[in-house]
C-alpha cells in the first residue's frame, strides 16, 4: 500500500486521471439514463460511455492537472489580485480550449469527418463556453481561494460532474443552444 501512495505522491496526476475516468463515463451515463429523450426499451450506449472515459481519464484530466499547475506557478500568491487573475486567465485562456477540445476530441473519437467536427464546433462551443463562464468563474474562485494545490483538480473534477453530465447532454443535443445569458441579454435589448 505504501509503495502505491508513494507512486501516487510522485506522480500526482494519476489520481486526477483515475478521478476523471470514473466521473466522465459517470456524467454520460447519468445524462443518457435521466436526461436524454429515449424510448423505454432503449439501452445505455456503452459506446459512447467508453468515449467520455478515455476523453475524461486520457486527456481531459491532464489538460486540466497541468493547467491549474501552470496557473499557481504563473500567479503564486495567496492575494485578491493573483485570484482575480487567475480565475480570469481560466476562463479567456483555459476554458476555451478545454471546451473546444471536449467537442473535437469527442467528435474524432465518433469518427466524424473535418466537416461533421467543424460543425458541431461552431453550433455548440459558442454558447456552452457563454453558459461556463458564469458558472466557473465563481467556482474557480472558491477552488483556488480554499482548495489546497494537490486537491483543485480532483475539486474541479467533483464540481465538474454536475458540467459534464451537461455537456453531454449537449454534445448529444441535434444542433446548438442558446446559452441562458444570451437569452436574457436579447430580452434586454
Amino acid at each position: 500500500m505504501s509503495s502505491i501512495l508513494s507512486i501516487l505522491r510522485r506522480h500526482p496526476v494519476i489520481p486526477s486521471m483515475l478521478t476523471y475516468s470514473v466521473l466522465y463515463p459517470g456524467a454520460n451515463l447519468v445524462q443518457q439514463k435521466y436526461f436524454r429523450n429515449r424510448k423505454s426499451g432503449d439501452s445505455i450506449d456503452w459506446k459512447e460511455v467508453s468515449r467520455f472515459l478515455i476523453y475524461g481519464g486520457l486527456f481531459h484530466a491532464p489538460l486540466v492537472h497541468n493547467w491549474l499547475k501552470f496557473a499557481a506557478k504563473l500567479f503564486p500568491k495567496d492575494t485578491m489580485s493573483h485570484l482575480l487573475a487567475k480565475v480570469a486567465m481560466d476562463q479567456t485562456c483555459f476554458a476555451p480550449v478545454a471546451l473546444s477540445s471536449f467537442y473535437i476530441g469527442l467528435s474524432v473519437l465518433e469518427g466524424k469527418d473535418k466537416e461533421g467536427v467543424y460543425k458541431e464546433w461552431i453550433e455548440k462551443f459558442p454558447n456552452t463556453w457563454a453558459t461556463g463562464i458564469f458558472i466557473w468563474t465563481f467556482l474557480q474562485a472558491i477552488n483556488f481561494r480554499l482548495v489546497p494545490s494537490r486537491f483543485r483538480t480532483i475539486f474541479v473534477g467533483f464540481c465538474g460532474f454536475f458540467w459534464f453530465t451537461f455537456l453531454a447532454y449537449l454534445k448529444n443535443r441535434p444542433g446548438g443552444f442558446e446559452a441562458p445569458i444570451v437569452v436574457l441579454y436579447k430580452q434586454l435589448k
